[in-house]
């Protein structure tokens, strides 16, 4: 059984007095939280206004500048990004226009008899209609709130996409070429060893040399022989990286950083800013803002679905008749709708999106802790790294010097041959940390500028 409601003309006026007083309660506010910062950063660093940057070109290495460039280019994440931009886009249209008045135009042509009457009529009718649903209590400036958000963290998106993809190439770049020069550097050991092991033969048949001496050399041969497969993998599985990152050809990759250039070494100090200007040009943080930005807009969205909707809609229908001229009929009126009851729907929707932007405000709250902990971090290791690359480089010197006496003292008879062989091992270890150690200077460095958006810039002093 349906039951049909008659409102006369009193009581929709009265319902839309009612309407635009109630208006007012609706409306979300929305204001973009600060966060609670300390004033600097525990791992101390010179004070500067954080900021994207290519920072990258620290490096003046133009295989990796043209890697990266062909990253941001071409990469598959950075691409779906810029789809997600436009599909944002075309969103906030979508919803800009139901803030429009609606206009549709309907056609109809009919050709009949009446009542047996023998006598075929014709009508051909056009009906042009409107309506618009006006926005009392702020559900479509709401979604398009919630729509303009979105869109901007889409944009946004698209920053930390290609952030990522800069950082992740320059790293790959930088593991290709320490496994590069570990290659070279355990090669010449080789080289070095394979000397020792044949002085060493020669040796042992003039009676200068024992048996053991012969093994244990031969068995420094065969450690290093045994350690360049794995550093072979590691040289092709970066430039498989390099390759999928810059949607390139691996092969061709191989070819082009088959020639060792040294590793790269950054000409910058670092230099991040204070945490408040970190977090400010943080790309994910801003999208987190974003996203709970727009999270607040649904709510207001689902509390504007409690009140009254009021539509203002009106037709002209001009009708042909044949053989009776024509008439033309036109209305004109608002219609009021309210929400009596929806089975707790309303509810549901409201209670729904409320718990939503406490998801999306706790979620905000973790990037900003998130992006003081990996400054802090990459801080905390770029500034002692360049402690670690000169004290193993110290190392090296003096390891090198050593096997050179201790190969002297051997030929001229003052010393047997294991101190030789124990020499070499600690130069080849030493030359191996030491390359570890400029690796991981590297590594920091490209972490702290992508924690900080690209901040680290401030070329360093002679």
């Amino acid at each position: 059984m349906t039951r049909t409601l008659t409102l006369s003309r009193r009581a929709i006026l009265g319902g839309f007095a009612s309407t635009l007083a109630l208006s007012a309660c609706s409306q979300i506010s929305y204001t973009a939280p600060e966060p609670d910062l300390p004033e600097r950063f525990a791992s101390d660093s010179p004070a500067r206004r954080a900021g994207a940057n290519a920072w990258w070109a620290s490096f003046q290495d133009r295989n990796l500048d043209s890697l990266i460039s062909a990253g941001l280019a071409r990469n598959l994440d950075v691409q779906q990004a810029v789809a997600s931009v436009r599909a944002a886009q075309a969103n906030a249209r979508l919803v800009g226009a139901n803030d429009l008045p609606q206009v549709g135009l309907d056609g109809a042509a009919n050709r009949g008899e009446s009542s047996g009457s023998g006598v075929i009529t014709e009508t051909t009718s056009v009906t042009l209609g409107v309506s618009w649903l006006v926005d009392l209590f702020g559900a479509n400036q709401a979604a398009r709130q919630g729509a303009a958000a979105s869109l901007d963290a889409a944009y946004l998106s698209t920053e930390v996409a290609r952030l990522t993809v800069a950082s992740a190439i320059a790293s790959a770049y930088v593991d290709l070429r320490y496994y590069q020069e570990s290659l070279a550097l355990t090669q010449q050991s080789l080289e070095s060893r394979r000397r020792s092991l044949q002085m060493t033969r020669d040796q042992d048949e003039l009676g200068g040399a024992t048996r053991l001496d012969v093994l244990q050399a031969e068995q420094l041969v065969t450690q290093a022989e045994a350690a360049l497969p794995a550093m072979e993998v590691g040289f092709e599985q970066a430039a498989n990286r390099l390759a999928t990152l810059t949607a390139g050809n691996t092969a061709q990759i191989r070819s082009s950083l088959s020639r060792g250039t040294g590793q790269p070494r950054a000409r910058y100090r670092a230099s991040v800013g204070v945490p408040a200007d970190v977090v400010r040009v943080r790309p994910d943080v801003r999208v987190a803002e974003r996203e709970l930005a727009a999270a607040m807009a649904r709510v207001g969205e689902a509390r504007a679905a409690f009140y009254p909707q009021l539509t203002l809609s009106g037709s002209v229908t001009p009708t042909n008749i044949s053989g009776g001229g024509s008439m033309k009929t036109w209305g004109f009126g608002p219609q009021l709708s309210v929400p009596l009851f929806t089975g707790g729907a309303n509810e549901a929707r409201l209670s729904a999106a409320e718990a939503e932007a406490e998801r999306a405000r706790l979620a905000w709250q973790a990037s900003v802790l998130n992006a003081v902990e990996e400054v802090e971090n990459a801080l905390s290791g770029y500034n002692r790294d360049a402690r670690a690359v000169a004290a193993n480089s110290r190392l090296v010197d003096n390891s090198r010097e050593t096997v050179n006496l201790t190969r002297l003292s051997y030929e001229l008879g003052e010393d047997g041959f294991f101190p030789v062989l124990d020499a070499e091992r600690s130069l080849l270890t030493a030359r191996q940390e030491l390359a570890n150690a400029v690796r991981q200077q590297a590594l920091n460095f490209i972490a702290l500028s992508a924690a900080s958006a690209g901040g680290v810039g401030v070329p360093a002093q002679s």
